[in-house]
């Protein structure tokens, strides 16, 4: 009989010291009850440390300096157990244990026999056992081998020798956390004398589908049926082992996020004697075309020249085999909603899994991945190691077949931030192992685009200096960092590089958050040079920038917070504007959307628990089709000149900007009937004081966009720390999940960066995600917002709205 045993129940896990299980293999599939001998429950897929936490085995490595005291756990041998009792097999019939993930090398025994070893993150393991399965119980055990040596982010990549993701031994938005563990799902299948391996679907605009097998047995041949999005059968045919060609009329096109639908097609093929295999595919042009002398980085999607408009993406968990599906999605529905059309998979992480890829398919999402390779503190250059070279290679001969039919995959990448030793980016003929992996990916991949590492350069980092006195860019890295209240603003309005695939503003966590890693003694300022603070961030922790930014009168964490995620997100969104504004620019991917550990400073514009910062809604309105910006030159101006900028389709348009006082008061204002988009006019205005807003709006038809500007006329942004209360009265309307609030203002000053926060506490399941937030109440204004719950039961649903001059502790359900 075929058919698939999903092997997610009863297993075990201990732990031994070397080679000290070998003294104890009967253990391996003795049978006593759960829980003797030293064996604690294990989840699987998850990860080892994920189950000594919830064995009580280990304190909580996700609080205060306490992963310190997990470190010991991957210098250990773990062994996970189960029992299994297979269906009887039939003349015939066979049987194979599949293993999606195992990380990093184990040995399978079954009954206490070796099966199989294996080795490698990212690499499948099939392990035939038609002769080992008799009648009742197995015990199946998988000795994983402590994880092994490579080198944290300040290292030497020329050392690594594993294709492992190197965050996890040390960086900078990560403490030590080595993973382990049986990280992908485990099944068992049985089929008929044939396994059907793979199978490779390539679509081609004109609704051609040509269709490669992998048969392991004697089958010949193969039934595909190919189903529209609506159920209905598309295409048939009986398909040669070596292939064939379907063929689709008038095929729905696979459409990028913000475009249309992502219609996906789903291919099911079956084998004579049963063995079937199922995937989807969707009918898209993706083209990357280049400039003279640079790499191509001018993305064209089913005809159209698209801006990338992306994010950087970590894995979602430091321990990554024990995030589940709901997390996933909802980071991805975050990127989705903001209106991402591509997401840049870091090289320090992972090859991402499955679930990560449907869901890119689902949403239009385009995936630029790259291979497990990064940069290094000390030395940027891979090994050129023969054995190292050719692992690569043979890895990557099994991890491109498994992606490859994702229509949301774009690009394969040799690593991260590869370089020479003079500093320049590499090329394939630079390093053995990025040739041999473009080779492999020009054989088995074809239809993808092909980086060697990012940035490509000519130079890496994006500064002032090397704006003004470098070559031309290409694509460069950075800055990471606010660049002061005199500079920032400067070096991005100055640049001309043809992408930014990585950079950002570093920012201060949401307090919630701060408060279930950070321990009580803990959680005052400063928080800079702090132990447990420099454990949780110590890269990202400008508190000195901040606190000189607001005149020195921050006091507590909760202003520092706001006042920190201020500069981020100001700083973020004028990053991405100033690149809207470029003639050349290709795109924008800053760093990072999520964060992998629970940090207090980081770069990350969604915290650990999913919460969006206030960085995440600066960008996702700046990423809006219907968008009005100004070049500001600084957000400190005595002088104010603004020329506007505002992007709304086609038709003329009415732009209109004003400079406010935080009274409402207008200070001037300027309007313009814009025949085209682009570039639209100046406002200038002399001898400012104090904090002033530039408030932008555009509208052509019935369309409306607006933008504002909280700029200052003085040393920085301390009066903020004084200004008047606002009083801000809420209305909520609440239907299942969703619940509508009405916010106006009704008397003193400007309501200014309103946050609605989710009030409960962090470690709890389930989100909100609002349609917009961090936003401006003007005296008299009224914004209506929209928040869905996920996960979430309807008597814990808490709101918290914070502002400079406003707090409202909780919003609760109301009729």
């Amino acid at each position: 009989m075929t058919g698939v045993t999903v092997l997610d129940q009863g297993w075990e896990l201990r732990g031994f010291l070397g080679d000290d299980w070998q003294l104890h293999r009967a253990q391996l599939h003795a049978r006593e009850g759960a829980g003797h001998g030293g064996w604690s429950p294990a989840r699987v897929p998850g990860s080892v440390l994920a189950d000594l936490l919830a064995a009580g085995q280990v304190p909580d490595p996700y609080v205060g300096t306490q992963s310190l005291l997990s470190e010991w756990v991957p210098q250990r041998t773990w062994v996970y157990r189960t029992r299994l009792r297979p269906p009887a097999l039939a003349p015939g019939e066979r049987a194979f244990l599949e293993f999606d993930g195992i990380d990093y090398a184990a040995a399978v025994y079954l009954d206490g026999h070796l099966l199989a070893t294996h080795e490698g993150t990212y690499v499948p393991l099939v392990v035939e056992v038609t002769g080992h399965l008799g009648d009742g119980e197995h015990t199946l055990a998988v000795v994983v081998e402590p994880a092994p040596v490579s080198e944290p982010q300040v290292g030497y990549t020329d050392k690594v020798r594993v294709h492992k993701g190197r965050m996890g031994y040390g960086w900078d938005f990560c403490p030590r956390l080595v993973h382990q563990g049986l990280w992908g799902q485990v099944r068992l299948r049985t089929t008929g004398p044939s396994r059907l391996a793979g199978v490779w679907a390539r679509p081609a605009p004109g609704g051609r589908v040509t269709v490669e097998l992998d048969v392991d047995g004697p089958d010949g041949t193969a039934e595909c049926v190919l189903r529209a999005p609506d159920g209905s059968i598309a295409a048939k045919a009986t398909v040669p082992r070596h292939g064939a060609v379907l063929q689709v009329d008038d095929p729905r096109p696979w459409h990028l996020n913000g475009t249309g639908r992502p219609d996906l097609y789903t291919l099911t093929t079956t084998l004579p004697t049963g063995d079937e295999h199922r995937l989807r595919l969707g009918f898209r042009d993706v083209r990357f075309t280049g400039d003279p002398g640079t790499l191509p980085y001018r993305l064209t999607v089913n005809g159209t020249p698209t801006a990338i408009k992306g994010w950087n993406w970590v894995p979602a968990d430091a321990l990554y085999g024990a995030t589940g599906r709901a997390k996933l999605r909802h980071l991805l529905t975050l990127a989705r909603d903001a209106g991402v059309n591509m997401l840049r998979v870091w090289g320090g992480g992972l090859i991402e899994t499955e679930d990560f890829y449907d869901l890119c398919d689902e949403y239009g999402i385009l995936v630029w991945q790259e291979f497990a390779q990064s940069s290094s503190g000390m030395r940027s250059l891979p090994s050129d190691d023969a054995a190292f070279v050719a692992r690569m290679a043979a890895e990557a001969e099994r991890i491109v077949p498994a992606r490859r039919n994702h229509p949301s995959l774009a690009i394969w990448c040799g690593g991260n931030e590869l370089q020479r030793a003079d500093g320049v980016p590499l090329a394939d003929a630079d390093s053995p192992v990025l040739a041999a992996l473009h080779e492999v990916v020009a054989r088995l991949d074809p239809d993808r685009h092909w980086l060697p590492t990012s940035p490509s350069g000519p130079v890496f980092g994006n500064t002032l200096e090397s704006v003004r006195t470098g070559p031309e860019h290409h694509d460069v890295h950075g800055p990471w960092e606010h660049q002061g209240l005199d500079d920032h603003y400067r070096l991005y309005d100055e640049g001309r590089a043809l992408l930014l695939s990585e950079f950002g503003v570093e920012g201060m966590s949401n307090l919630r958050a701060i408060e279930s890693v950070v321990p009580a003694a803990a959680r005052r300022l400063p928080t800079h040079r702090d132990p447990v603070w420099n454990h949780l961030g110590r890269w990202w922790n400008n508190e000195p920038l901040v606190q000189e930014a607001f005149g020195g009168g921050i006091g507590d964490l909760a202003t520092m917070s706001r006042a920190s995620q201020l500069l981020q997100a100001d700083g973020l969104r004028y990053a991405i504007e100033a690149g809207r504004r470029r003639s050349r620019s290709r795109g924008v991917l800053p760093w990072q959307l999520n964060e992998s550990f629970p940090n207090g400073w980081c770069t990350a514009a969604v915290d650990y628990f999913g919460e969006p910062k206030a960085a995440y809604h600066y960008v996702r309105r700046a990423y809006r089709p219907m968008h009005v910006c100004a070049a500001l030159g600084a957000p400190r101006v005595t002088d104010l000149d603004a020329t506007v900028w505002a992007w709304w389709g086609p038709g003329a348009a009415q732009v209109s900007a004003r400079v406010l006082r935080l009274d409402g008061g207008v200070v001037a204002e300027r309007s313009w009937t814009a025949p085209a988009e682009g570039r639209i006019g100046e406002l200038r205005r002399p001898g400012l004081t104090g904090l002033f807003l530039l408030d932008l709006s555009v509208r052509a038809g019935d369309r409306t966009a607006s933008n504002r500007y909280l700029l200052t006329a003085d040393a920085g942004f301390g009066d903020l720390l004084t200004l008047p209360p606002a009083r801000v009265t809420t209305t909520l309307e609440t239907t299942g999940p969703t619940w509508t609030l009405r916010l106006r203002h009704e008397e003193g000053p400007a309501a200014v960066f309103l946050r609605l926060l989710d009030a409960r506490p962090a470690a709890e399941p389930g989100w909100v995600r609002w349609d917009d937030n961090a936003f401006d109440l003007l005296p008299g204004e009224e914004r209506v917002v929209r928040g869905e719950w996920d996960g979430v039961p309807e008597d814990r649903r808490r709101v918290r709205i914070d502002g400079w001059n406003v707090s409202v502790e909780t919003t609760t359900r109301q009729s």
